[in-house]
């Protein structure tokens, strides 16, 4: 049993797999237990009384009372590591407020072989002001010696509404420790898209 400013169930135990989870108590005060480890199997739950959600401090006009709760099996077939989770979220939250949906769940797996890494997951979630969007994630990462390449599907399609898609490519290269050049690639398509993007950069460990 956990009681602080930590992590909840959901974050801890789903594996965000090809995009970030959404987000939720943040590190917020809350109360979380975990059961121990049977077969494979791990059960989380957690209740946050004052989400923070998006917002900087949490905010009792606008959401309230969080709960969350997360099953995760690991397990491993031959060489091939496999993650299954799933998770969900509900909060008490005014129908003007962006801080965090009001409703919320998570499947997904993850499986890893060598150096090769898939992750896919499907989501739904169930906005402030009664919105529904449901999500498809997918990703493979590739990682060798100083290098990862990844690339990463999204589709959200939200309660009538046109789908977007979203496709993301990302490289990295450890030349130190400290000093690593990245490279990523952001191509999405919608009504109200931004079109591709292309970052380069270095980044830098103090």
């Amino acid at each position: 049993m956990e009681i602080g400013q930590t992590d909840g169930a959901r974050s801890r135990l789903v594996a965000p797999g090809a995009q970030p989870l959404t987000a939720a108590g943040g590190r917020t005060a809350k109360l979380t237990y975990y059961t121990p480890m049977l077969r494979g199997f791990e059960i989380g739950a957690s209740y946050t009384p004052l989400p923070r959600g998006n917002g900087e401090v949490p905010d009792p006009r606008e959401a309230l009372h969080m709960v969350e709760a997360a099953v995760r099996q690991t397990t491993r077939v031959g060489g091939v590591s496999a993650r299954l989770t799933a998770g969900t979220s509900r909060a008490r939250v005014r129908d003007w407020s962006r801080r965090l949906p009001r409703e919320s769940w998570i499947v997904g797996t993850q499986l890893a072989w060598r150096s090769v890494t898939l992750d896919g997951d499907l989501r739904r979630q169930e906005e402030a002001d009664g919105v529904s969007v449901r999500s498809w994630n997918a990703a493979v990462a590739y990682a060798r010696g100083a290098m990862t390449l990844s690339l990463r599907l999204r589709r959200a399609a939200p309660d009538g509404a046109a789908p977007t898609d979203r496709y993301l490519a990302d490289l990295s290269y450890q030349v130190t420790p400290r000093w690593e050049l990245v490279a990523d690639t952001n191509l999405e398509t919608g009504p109200e898209s931004a079109g591709a993007v292309m970052k380069l950069g270095a980044r830098m460990t103090f």
